[in-house]
């Protein structure tokens, strides 16, 4: 990474990186410098959940199944820890439909299941947009009509694309 990648990245004054160059944190800004700009920033992502509640309120922000997808399945595969899902689907600050839809997931990475504090008769899919009912019968589980195309997610993980 840059120094203007760093300090942007990290939110800090340039007067500080040079301090961290010439000072006793040498070592952390040549690790800095070491590491790829957008690796850097997924890792520090992965501690936000706000990605994450965006997928799970997918009818706010995505209107095609392709690009929701394709951000799901990168989040699946990025080897983030599967409890948050678990944490999530009891937010009460998130609609029933995304509650549910956290609690499939969880038991979907998991074979774990959620127990949820409303009756599941949410009957939406997990993509909003989807209306096809499958036989997936964990997501029925949560009220969710359909769940997780297997085919494609198979796809993703060998291939990283659809």
């Amino acid at each position: 990474m840059t120094q203007q990648q760093i300090q942007k990245l990290l939110n800090v004054p340039e007067r500080t990186l040079r301090d961290w160059k010439k000072g006793n944190r040498e070592k952390l800004y040549q690790l800095l410098e070491t590491l790829d700009y957008d690796q850097a920033e997924q890792l520090l992502n992965m501690t936000n959940n706000n990605d994450l509640k965006k997928l799970l309120e997918n009818e706010k922000y995505f209107t095609s199944l392709r690009d929701f997808e394709k951000s799901l399945y990168q989040l699946l595969v990025s080897g983030r820890d599967s409890s948050v899902w678990s944490k999530l689907a009891k937010d009460n600050t998130l609609s029933k439909e995304a509650r549910a839809r956290s609690a499939y997931l969880y038991s979907f990475l998991t074979d774990r299941l959620v127990e949820l504090s409303f009756k599941t008769k949410v009957n939406v899919g997990f993509y909003h947009g989807n209306k096809t009912e499958t036989g997936n019968g964990l997501a029925r589980l949560y009220g969710l009509t359909n769940g997780i195309d297997m085919a494609r997610f198979n796809q993703f993980k060998m291939t990283g694309r659809f």
